[in-house]
């Protein structure tokens, strides 16, 4: 197998994952998407949203992909670039208004921040478990827990540290780690929103990063390796509550059994 195999099985044994990482990849020419054998293209009568996609990878193992003819609503291609222009209610404020926001003012408020990719650049999209070295993808989505987050975070500050800023719009939250990781490339981490929730299957203790497909060696699994010969793992193990966290906090920061000598004297 090849390199994203590889690695992939570096992540999960890392991270210990709980769905697959997903390679993501948008295409300028359609027919790269037909060519591949093993896609999973929805009926165009019976279409579906970019998150449901996103879960038929993750959980069900499959290489899936859509123009944006397969995509139930103008708002999943309009994100990602396969729209030559705006729709027409969501460039008058509408389309949110009938559920998020109180006015057409708020959603145009919204409309106006709402990070997309160059509209009329690409004809499709597609997804896999990056498990299976399906394609060089243009980045690759995370899905776990905080703990596993916070981990991630850490691994990707290592060598050269950065302090992240992360963002959320609310719903729609595949803006914040698809198109915000796509044009800025850089990490993206954000909480799934309730559509994502509701038809994507996000669980209720889920986070999502993205990550640009050139940053999963190094930083990333270079990071992992070397926070875990420091004993920074996931799983987080539990010191206790109601323990004097003196000699593990010692250990874990100050490297050294003299500074559990050292008195500090208060006031």
């Amino acid at each position: 197998m090849g390199k994203w195999n590889e690695l992939t099985k570096k992540l999960e044994r890392l991270l210990r994952l709980k769905t697959f990482p997903i390679a993501f990849k948008l295409l300028e020419n359609e027919e790269e998407l037909y060519n591949n054998k093993w896609v999973r293209i929805p009926n165009k009568k019976e279409p579906a949203t970019l998150c449901q996609l996103i879960t038929r990878v993750r959980t069900f193992d499959w290489t899936v992909g859509a123009t944006a003819e397969n995509l139930a609503t103008p708002v999943c291609p309009y994100m990602l670039g396969m729209l030559n222009e705006t729709p027409e209610m969501i460039k008058n404020g509408t389309y949110r208004t009938i559920k998020w926001f109180k006015d057409i003012k708020e959603s145009l408020r919204y409309e106006s921040i709402f990070p997309k990719i160059e509209l009329g650049k690409y004809k499709a999209v597609m997804l896999a478990p990056l498990l299976y070295d399906p394609f060089d993808p243009d980045i690759v989505l995370l899905y776990g827990n905080p703990a596993q987050m916070i981990v991630i975070i850490n691994a990707l500050q290592f060598f050269k540290y950065e302090r992240f800023t992360f963002y959320c719009v609310g719903e729609s939250s595949c803006v914040d780690y698809i198109a915000q990781c796509y044009n800025t490339k850089k990490p993206s981490l954000t909480i799934p929103c309730y559509g994502e929730r509701r038809y994507g299957h996000a669980q209720d203790d889920e986070l999502v990063i993205a990550l640009p497909a050139d940053m999963i060696e190094d930083p990333l699994i270079k990071g992992l390796e070397e926070l875990y010969k420091r004993g920074i793992r996931y799983p987080i193990p539990y010191y206790g509550a109601e323990v004097d966290p003196r000699p593990g906090l010692f250990d874990a920061y100050a490297g050294s059994r003299k500074y559990r000598k050292q008195k500090v004297k208060y006031k």
